[in-house]
Parts: structure tokens; C-alpha cells; sequence
């Protein structure tokens, strides 16, 4: 499986829940029920929390390459694995930018738990990208010691000698020759179907690989657009605040002017 880079259009003739939107872009905050934002949030969470776990099962399976415990059903749960978390990527970075879109406008709650999942989401895809490669490369080192151990097979023994000769050339050759085929092991079919089992998986391993650095780099820009936002905010509600405590010194100074008009018109009206 290859990966391109997260789809990352904009949601104008659909809202991020499947439903048409009105004519023309709106923010997404003002279409999206509360209720409905939580649920992306908690099917978001459930995404990342997914990874991790298929992480975790992908890191056990390399423990076992190579043990008695690797078999064609370990290979197969390999692949089924990496295929699910592959699936579940591509989801979830599609779910983020959807909330991305969707929070605009939003709390800063909002926007702070939406960073936090990239920020877990980002993590995830990091420790799959690195178990994946552990797995590529040893099952590589694998596959090379068992082609290995093939190159010599009892049939090299005869290979400049016809089979007439082998029989007949007398019983202390026939003898030599079969004391030195007993010196390798048999290969038996059994043992060429492994390795192309093994030659299968590692081509599967591979294709089942994604460009983990294009995500990062994918969920990167949409933090970045994010980060914007917050700093927009932050730098809106510094402005706000600054401008009231200019207003509260403008009035108090408007108040103190006006207590001395009275204090002078006062003294005034006294003399």
C-alpha cells in the first residue's frame, strides 16, 4: 500500500458529517451540533487509542520473527495488522482535519483538545513508522540466512558426474559419495515452500508500508493552521483585555478630571 499525501479539501459542497452544506463556504462551527463535535472527538480518540494497540501487537510479532513461535499464521496476522493500521491512519488524519475545520470559531477548549489529539496522533504514527521498518529489516536478514543455508543441496555432490557413474564407478566412490551427501541436511519441499513464504512476506511487509514521514508532515500543516488560529485568538483576547484596561484608566482619569471641576467650581461659588 502506498500513501499519498491526507486529503486535505475543504468541505464546501459537504459538511464533514456527510450532509450538503448551504451555497457558499460558512464555518463549519456554526453547522456542527455540540453533540455531534463530541462524537467526532470520541471516534478521533478511539482512532489514536487503536494505533497504538496494533503498535503494540506489531512489536510482539517481531519478538516472535525467527522463533519457533513465526509461522505462516503469525505472517498472516502481520499483514492483517499492518492493513488495519494503515486503514486507521488514513482515517483518523482525515478525521483531524475535519475537526480542524470544524472547531473554527470554537471554544479554546475545543481548539486545546484538537491539539492534543494531533499531538497523540503524530506520536502513534511515529512508533507504527518505526516498528514497521524493525519488522522490514529483520525479516530481510531472515529471508537471507535461509537462502543461504539453500545454496548447497545433495544434488550438487553429483552435479559434474552422470547418474550411470555414480552407480557404477564401484562401491568405494558410490560409498564416498554418499558419505558426503549425508554431511548436508536433506531439503525437502517443506523447506523451499518456507522460504517462499518468507520471500512473499517480505515483499507483502513492504507494500504494506507507508510513507510515515508524508503524514507527520501532512498533520504538521494542519497543526500549523491550527496554531494560527490559537495564536489569533490569544493575540484577540490580549488586545481585548489591553483595550479595557486602557478604557477603565480613561475613565478613571475622566472621573478625576470631573471631581476637580467640581472641586474648583466650589471653591468658586464660596469666595
Amino acid at each position: 500500500m502506498s500513501y499519498g499525501s491526507v486529503d486535505g479539501s475543504g468541505f464546501g459542497s459537504r459538511n464533514p458529517f456527510g450532509g450538503p452544506s448551504s451555497q457558499g463556504y460558512q464555518p463549519l462551527a456554526t453547522q456542527v451540533d455540540p453533540s455531534e463535535l463530541h462524537e467526532l472527538f470520541q471516534l478521533t480518540t478511539g482512532d489514536v487509542f487503536r494505533i497504538n494497540s496494533n503498535v503494540q501487537s506489531l512489536e510482539r510479532i517481531l519478538r516472535s520473527l525467527g522463533t519457533p513461535s513465526d509461522s505462516q499464521e503469525l505472517r498472516d496476522q502481520l499483514h492483517f495488522t499492518q492493513q488495519e493500521t494503515n486503514n486507521v491512519i488514513l482515517s483518523c488524519t482525515k478525521s483531524v482535519r475535519q475537526l480542524s475545520e470544524a472547531v473554527r470559531g470554537s471554544s479554546r477548549q475545543d481548539h486545546i483538545q484538537l491539539d492534543r489529539i494531533k499531538g497523540q496522533l503524530s506520536d502513534a504514527i511515529q512508533r507504527y513508522g518505526t516498528v514497521q521498518k524493525k519488522i522490514a529489516d529483520k525479516s530481510k536478514i531472515l529471508l537471507a540466512g535461509g537462502q543461504k543455508n539453500l545454496k548447497l543441496s545433495p544434488g550438487t555432490q553429483y552435479s559434474d558426474t552422470g547418474d550411470d557413474e555414480k552407480v557404477f564407478n564401484g562401491d568405494d566412490e558410490l560409498w564416498q559419495n554418499q558419505s558426503q551427501s549425508q554431511d548436508i541436511p536433506d531439503v525437502s519441499e517443506e523447506d523451499l515452500d518456507q522460504i517462499r513464504n518468507k520471500e512473499e512476506s517480505v515483499k507483502q511487509i513492504e507494500s504494506d508500508m507507508i510513507d510515515v514521514n508524508q503524514i507527520i508532515k501532512d498533520l504538521a500543516s494542519i497543526v500549523y493552521e491550527q496554531g494560527d488560529s490559537i495564536d489569533s485568538i490569544e493575540a484577540n483576547l490580549e488586545s481585548a483585555s489591553s483595550n479595557i484596561d486602557s478604557a477603565n484608566r480613561q475613565l478613571a482619569k475622566a472621573s478625576h478630571q470631573q471631581d476637580l471641576v467640581r472641586i474648583v467650581a466650589r471653591v468658586a461659588l464660596t469666595t
